[in-house]
Order: C-alpha cells, then structure tokens, then sequence
C-alpha cells in the first residue's frame, strides 16, 4: 500500500507552488518592462558630434550594429540574472515553507503522539491543551469531551456487566442450592414437593422478568408508537395497579391529571409511568403520600412523581438511571427490585422523543418529571375528562 503524503509535505507543496507562480509572473513582469525600456532607449536617435571632417559622419553605421549588439548582450545578462534570482528566491522560499510549516504543526505532531499513546484504561485523564488558542486547542478540548464521553461509556458497560452477572448469578445459585438440599434430603412427599416447585417458581420469574427488562431496556425503539394514547386514562390505571401495593404500605396516591392524547406506545408508555410510580411507593413512608401529576403545556405533557422518601445522595444522583442500580441495594432487594426501573423509564422516554429527570424536594424526597412531546396541537390534544380515583 502507497504510503500516504504527510500533511506537512502537502502544505509544503501547495505553498510551493503558489510561490513558484508569483516568482514566475513577477520575472516575466520585469523581463516586458525591461525589453520595452530598452526598446525604447535604442530607438531614441543619436545626433553625431558637429565635426568640422565630413568623414566622420560615414562611422554612423557600424556604431549602430554596436549599439544593436550590446543591447541584445544585456538583455540576455538581465534575463540570465533573472531566472537565476528567482530560482534563488524559489529554494529560499522552500525552505523556509518546509521549517516554518514542521514548527507549525509540531503542537498538532504532540497531540497525535499522546493521543497514540492512550488506553482504554485511561481515557478519563484529559490531554495537555496547548496555549495557542489555535485549531489544534479546539481539537484537543474535543478530543477530551470524547475522551470524557467514551470513559463513562466504559464504565457504564463495566458496571452492567458486573451488575447483570450478579443478578443473573443470585437466583441461579438459589435454584441450584434448593435443588441439591432437595436431592440430598430425598424428601418427595406431596408438601415438600410443593414447597420445593414454589421456590423453583418465583426464582425462574425473576429470571424471565430480568430477561424481559432487558430486552425491553435493549430495544424501545422498535416497538411501534403510532397509537394515540389518552395520557390520562393510562395514568390512573397505572395508579390503580401501584395502589394495591401501597395499600399494603400504608401510603395514598393522589393524582391531578387533566386530559391529553399523544402519539406513541400504550405499552412501553404504561411500563415507564408504572415504574416511577412504584418507585415512589416503594421509597415512601408508612402513612405517606405520592403525588402524581400530569399537564400539557407548550406542546409538551409533563408528568411529575413526587414521593416523602429519603432522597437521593448527590453523588449517586447521576448514577439512577443506571441498569442494575440501586440507591439502597439491600432494601431494593428486600422488596424484590432489580434495579431496572429507571433505566427503563429512560430508555422508554428517549424512544417516545422525550426526556426524565429527577429534582429533589425542598420538603424532602425525590420529584421524578417524565416529558414527552405531544404531536398534535394543544386545541386538539385532549380527550373527555374522567373521574379522579
């Protein structure tokens, strides 16, 4: 494979090349002005000398062939001298093209060497940007910001990875510690055989239900969101299945939604507000209170969750979203979560146009805001009111 030309040397050239144009019209410039000149100096006639010797007037023809000849002598001495200087000037010019273009490019030479010598393990550690405020400080700022993105990437997919593993790994331990006590007891009357198909149960679902958060969190995107969707409506059901469990907790809903129909997938988008809202009943207090609210304003349906819970640390904030993650991993696992609920809030929201958030109360606990965009008009994006629960 032909090794490609090196920046430095294309910027050579192309300078060289204009400057081999200038020297080459600047030379023929004063090679015209100077054979005009002396045109125009040898037809300028030449009286004779009054002598008082008539002779001296018949010499008057061979001074002209001199004159004839020494003209045609300077006028190849000056365009000698001519191609000559440019030809100086042109390696000159070279050179100092070359030297100046290698010191231009020596920041841009660094950037290339450091950036080579990164691994995957140090991405995080941003590059030296050069003082020159120039286009090579730009590409070094970039290429942190890069840098800065890729690292987080990796360690969001290191951490999935670890998390998937060990959620994956608890219930298959389970199954298969159950199953050997089983064997080595040799115990299959009727109760113990129940007891034991139990357990297999509600371990092989949370398997299938890791496996279809996953394919859900992997894929929301190709589900179809063409349905119209009554926002409200979905949200009280949503209420409705979250009020079983926070009945057993001894918390209220309280909702305040007002009508609204927007495009996109009844399923993911009933998937998404269910997990918020059983995120918030599983976080609250006994005897508290989740309130759920949702308004259409600037073409825009905005859901807010907000429960009394104990807040989120501000170190952990940016982590929520996170597969796998828990703010309390020991409680969360307590009640049965696995840690993908937010994910999926977000990745739902993402597919539908939309966005999630998370603000902390002044009052304590946590408002998750759920935005999706609504694409028909405000006049248009309503439907019939319906009770309150």
């Amino acid at each position: 494979m032909k090794k490609p030309m090196s920046l430095r040397l294309r910027l050579t050239l192309l300078c060289a090349a204009l400057l081999t144009l200038c020297c080459l019209l600047l030379t023929l410039t004063n090679n015209l002005s100077a054979i005009q000149m002396a045109d125009a100096m040898q037809a300028v006639p030449v009286l004779p000398a009054q002598d008082a010797a008539a002779g001296a007037t018949a010499s008057l023809p061979m001074m002209e062939l001199e004159a004839s000849e020494t003209v045609r002598q300077a006028r190849g001495i000056f365009h000698l001298q001519s191609l000559l200087a440019m030809a100086a000037v042109l390696a000159a010019g070279l050179f100092l093209i070359y030297r100046l273009v290698g010191k231009a490019l020596d920041p841009l030479d660094e950037l290339a060497r450091q950036i080579r010598g990164r691994a995957a393990e140090d991405l995080g550690r941003p590059l030296a940007v050069p003082d020159s405020g120039d286009e090579v400080a730009e590409l070094a700022r970039a290429f942190n910001q890069m840098s800065r993105r890729l690292n987080q990437v990796f360690v969001m997919q290191k951490n999935f990875s670890h998390n998937a593993a060990h959620e994956f790994r608890t219930p298959l331990a389970i199954l298969k510690t159950r199953i050997g006590l089983f064997q080595k007891k040799r115990d299959f009357g009727p109760e113990a055989t129940r007891d034991f198909l139990q357990i297999m149960e509600g371990e092989v679902d949370r398997l299938s239900a890791l496996v279809e958060s996953l394919l859900e969190l992997t894929n929301p995107e190709a589900a179809e969101r063409a349905a119209q969707v009554s926002m409200d409506a979905l949200i009280r059901d949503a209420a409705g299945e979250a009020a079983l469990s926070a009945a057993a907790r001894d918390v209220s809903i309280q909702t305040d939604i007002s009508p609204c129909v927007l495009p996109g997938n009844e399923r993911l988008l009933h998937r998404a507000v269910f997990n918020l809202l059983e995120n918030a009943v599983k976080y609250s207090p006994a005897a508290g209170t989740v309130r759920v609210s949702g308004h259409l304003a600037d073409g825009r349906f905005r859901l807010d969750v907000s429960d009394q819970g104990p807040g989120i640390p501000p170190d952990l904030r940016r982590r929520i979203f996170e597969p796998f993650f828990r703010v309390d991993d020991a409680r969360t696992r307590q009640q049965g979560g696995a840690g993908m609920g937010l994910a999926l809030v977000q990745a739902i929201a993402e597919a539908h146009g939309g966005t999630v958030r998370m603000e902390e109360r002044a009052a304590g606990g946590s408002r998750f805001i759920l935005e999706l965009p609504c694409a028909l008009k405000p006049a248009v994006c309503t439907a019939p009111d319906r009770p309150k629960l």
